[in-house]
């Protein structure tokens, strides 16, 4: 990797504090030192080590695109503001100072190497921003333009300044003046956090999508970290590319294939089930599906919807998931992914929660005729669930079951139309006589018709717990050995504490 004069000329400085320098470009055109010998021809930049004899006035004058390091206390130490030229004192061995130069060369190399092969090989940003670290020294984070954060360095978890943004996925936006393909980094002080940020924005089609953060807080940022960050900007728009273009051709035509069963009644099982052979997806294997709800603000956002998706696929092998009707529909292949569908959730609900996301699953099923059917019990578990459990990050459709079949029960007629009579009759009578047959009633019923653990439940004696039954009987028709009526009356208290 080639390195500037500005970067080498400040990694030198802590090393040898005390050597003076003219001015140092910015250009990332260094290759790695050569050993100065005198009546060598200099090469294009280069970085060169050279004893103070061996070279001449008008020699560091002309030395072009190069870096000389001149060891010596001699006479060119008063010419110490020739650009792209550093003196350092005759205490320092030339030859100690070539091996520094080469460890900063090595330094950057590796850090590029490391760069090209998790940009290649890794299926998280999260590796390609930790392995800066010890390059930028400063937390870095990756968000689109509209502030939603894709990943960050592992060393925000740590910054209480980022609870925020990470907990909400969203960093505040700076408009940058860019324009054009061309990326360029840009300086802001980010209002949120109170921290000077530097930032470079990427372009997928022609427009600038993707925003690169690097964060000053463990160190001040340095004159060069620009360069820096745009030389890592090249792999994270590889590694991107990733997520939003090569999910691969048999993966963007499984998405249309079960989208198309979702929204198109003509089509016909028998048709499709070769076509799903071609992808591995079988008659036989167990799946299970899920729905993702998206806010109306990232709906009109199709990067994020791309990045959420494949993010996903990339946690559960196996997994296909596409936009359809304001949701995210992930259906995972569990013979593919090789495991059971408790494992595959825990794999997604880390994203789905640290992403502010709130999803509905279905039960595992069997078979490609079901695909439909599914997809609509984890509609109802993640509509439901939102609005009977809004503080649940996942929903499943045993958990709201119920739930749902009481909101069936009153869709058209309304609550007290469904419930039954008696259980009205003695909440009315409750309600004149201020007494409290409904409620013992309940907790009878509650507790399996146990007359001891009712009592106990009401904290009264067991006789006036039957003294309260008989009454009840006399009052209203029981005939609490009829197993249709007791679940009529178990529904109608569950309705009527749901209060719909």
């Amino acid at each position: 990797m080639r390195i500037s004069m500005q970067i080498l000329a400040d990694r030198l400085r802590q090393n040898y504090p005390d050597f003076s320098a003219g001015r140092m470009a910015e250009e990332m055109n260094l290759k790695r030192p050569l050993l100065y010998q005198s009546g060598m021809e200099f090469k294009k930049n280069k970085v060169y080590v050279a004893r103070e004899s061996d070279v001449t006035e008008r020699l560091l004058e002309e030395h072009g695109d190069n870096l000389v390091l001149v060891v010596g206390d001699g006479c060119c130490r008063e010419h110490s503001g020739i650009p792209g030229v550093c003196f350092f004192p005759d205490t320092v061995l030339p030859e100690a100072l070539f091996n520094t130069v080469q460890r900063i060369f090595d330094t950057y190399d590796a850090w590029d190497e490391k760069m090209q092969n998790l940009a290649m090989s890794e299926r998280t940003l999260k590796k390609l921003l930790d392995g800066s670290h010890r390059i930028f020294h400063n937390p870095i984070l990756i968000c689109t333009t509209d502030g939603f954060v894709i990943d960050y360095s592992s060393l925000m978890d740590m910054m209480p300044e980022m609870k925020e943004i990470l907990h909400h996925n969203q960093v505040t936006v700076y408009p940058g003046d860019g324009a054009g393909e061309t990326p360029y980094v840009q300086h802001y002080l980010d209002p949120e956090t109170r921290k000077n940020n530097l930032f470079v924005d990427i372009c997928d089609m022609n427009r600038h999508v993707y925003r690169i953060i690097v964060v000053e807080a463990s160190r001040k940022l340095k004159f060069y970290d620009e360069y820096l960050l745009l030389h890592l900007a090249k792999y994270v728009h590889q590694m991107l590319e990733k997520y939003t273009v090569a999910q691969s051709d048999i993966s963007y035509t499984l998405d249309r294939l079960l989208s198309n069963i979702l929204t198109d009644e003509s089509l016909e099982h028998a048709a499709l089930a070769p076509r799903f052979e071609s992808f591995g997806w079988k008659e036989h294997h167990t799946y299970f599906c899920m729905n993702i709800y998206i806010s109306m603000v990232d709906r009109q956002n199709l990067t994020v919807i791309r990045f959420i998706c494949n993010r996903i696929e990339s946690l559960i092998k196996g997994s296909c998931a596409f936009f359809l009707d304001g949701c995210i529909v992930v259906y995972t292949n569990l013979a593919h992914f090789g495991g059971g569908m408790e494992e595959a959730v825990k794999l997604v609900s880390g994203f789905l929660r640290s992403s502010y996301l709130k999803a509905g699953i279905s039960y595992e099923f069997e078979g490609l005729e079901s695909l439909k059917r599914y997809y609509f019990q984890a509609r109802v578990a993640m509509e439901e669930g939102m609005k009977r459990y809004p503080l649940r990050w996942v929903n499943r459709f045993e958990n709201i079951a119920l739930d749902y079949l009481m909101g069936k029960c009153t869709e058209k007629l309304g609550t007290e139309a469904v419930c039954s009579r008696a259980v009205l009759e003695l909440r009315r009578y409750d309600e004149e006589h201020r007494t409290e047959y409904y409620e013992t009633l309940k907790i009878y019923l509650y507790n399996q018709m146990n007359a001891v653990k009712a009592a106990k439940a009401l904290f009264i004696h067991r006789s006036t717990f039957l003294y309260r039954m008989n009454h009840i009987r006399e009052l209203v028709s029981l005939d609490l050995d009829n197993p249709d009526q007791l679940l009529y009356l178990l529904l109608t208290y569950k309705l009527l504490e749901r209060g719909t």
